[in-house]
């Protein structure tokens, strides 16, 4: 790299630290096309997520200091305080070490990828906080009425949004996927409804819910007018969001700095007929972290058709994509192996007996096994078609037996 480009990256890199705004967006987009070794080793040394203060204590803040606090942010989402907000962040206060521990570990995987996909999506970066709001960024989080992933998107919505939702892939579960599909949604709320806490909102109810509580609050399209005619749950949803930025960025409790890094996940071409295990197996890794990244693979194999990508931390996409003909190799060799190792069956007819019962003929018995009279009758020496009553009678089915 010439010097005056690796003096850019060094003058970008501690120019991003020197902000005050605490969630810092990503430098490049996470292409395999665009991200050199350097560049890569600046970015993950980027915070995931960095509080601006330590402080865990909130008690009576005045409106003033609110907002002294949240002009650092520099967001175009008027994040205002209210007495429901101060009530969201006390009982967000009251969640405790462990919460926030395994929040943050969470938010070292996701939020590079959101703050990616948001910003292609021209979308304020405090968006990304509806998914802790929404699914505490579990991919696998379901509601009782059948939401589902990272945004909690509904089946129907999904799919009427274009995601593929069935037996072997369910993208609301994709950390790509359903990211750019909830900016989607937001950018059809915000420009129906004008205004980024009524865009939230609907998130919640249905922008078309919105504009019903819109119209009976007189058309006003301030979200602390008309959230007395927007249910209950949704009048409480919007402080939680801004309560969440909040929190999250001026205090801090995990006890371990898990956001020190940045988690680097690139999308990595595969051959759709090699699977995770194999792919896993080739390069050392753990498995259960690659289905990990990776949640929308139900049958967590890519079989063909099923996939083109898949998602992998740079250095293993790296490690992949430089052999990518050795682990197509190794994973055809463990195919044969397995294939090869496969118990043999063989089909045998087995001796069975059934006791004939009062009332039983040849007919019944030769039917619930699946057999004829004839074979009934020859097996057991019978010479009339009358089941002799308390007597066990021989019969033969055929069986696979495993040989070896």
């Amino acid at each position: 790299m010439k010097k005056q480009s690796y003096l850019y990256l060094v003058f970008a890199f501690f120019a991003v630290f020197a902000r005050a705004q605490a969630p810092v967006g990503p430098l490049m987009e996470n292409d395999l096309n665009r991200i050199d070794s350097l560049t890569m080793l600046l970015y993950e040394d980027i915070p995931s997520h960095m509080s601006v203060t330590d402080s865990t204590i909130f008690s009576g803040m005045s409106k003033s200091a609110f907002e002294s606090h949240m002009k650092l942010m520099g967001s175009s989402i008027p994040l205002e305080f209210h007495a429901m907000v101060s009530a969201q962040i006390n009982y967000m206060l009251r969640q405790g070490e462990p919460y926030y521990d395994m929040l943050h570990k969470r938010m070292q995987l996701y939020f590079p990828m959101y703050e990616q996909v948001l910003d292609k999506s021209g979308l304020p970066q405090e968006l990304k906080y509806v998914s802790i709001i929404e699914s505490n960024l579990n991919p696998n989080a379901q509601s009782w009425c059948g939401a589902c992933g990272l945004w909690q998107f509904m089946p129907y919505t999904g799919r009427g949004m274009g995601m593929r939702i069935d037996y072997t892939i369910d993208e609301r579960k994709s950390i790509i996927r359903s990211t750019e599909k909830a900016c989607e949604y937001f950018h059809n709320s915000y420009d129906l409804l004008g205004d980024w806490l009524l865009a939230i909102a609907s998130y919640n109810c249905g922008a078309g819910y919105v504009q019903q509580a819109i119209r009976r609050a007189g058309g006003s399209h301030d979200f602390w007018v008309v959230k007395n005619f927007l249910p209950r749950e949704t009048q409480n949803y919007v402080p939680r969001f801004i309560a969440a930025v909040y929190v999250l960025n001026f205090t801090k409790f995990s006890k371990y700095n898990h956001n020190v890094k940045s988690s680097i996940l690139v999308s990595t071409p595969i051959d759709s007929a090699i699977s995770i295990k194999h792919i896993a197996g080739y390069l050392g890794a753990d498995e259960e972290a690659i289905n990990s990244y990776n949640r929308e693979l139900l049958t967590k194999t890519a079989s063909p058709g099923l996939v083109k990508s898949i998602l992998l931390p740079y250095a293993l996409s790296m490690q992949f994509l430089e052999n990518r003909d050795s682990a197509y190799a190794y994973a055809r060799k463990q195919k044969a192996i397995a294939e090869a190792n496969k118990p043999q069956y063989v089909q045998k007819w087995v001796p069975a007996y059934h006791y004939v019962g009062k009332g039983q003929t040849l007919y019944t018995i030769a039917k619930r096994y699946g057999i004829t009279v004839y074979q009934l009758k020859a097996w057991n020496h019978l010479k009339t078609n009358y089941a002799p009553t308390g007597k066990s009678l021989i019969y033969y089915k055929l069986t696979y037996i495993r040989q070896g």
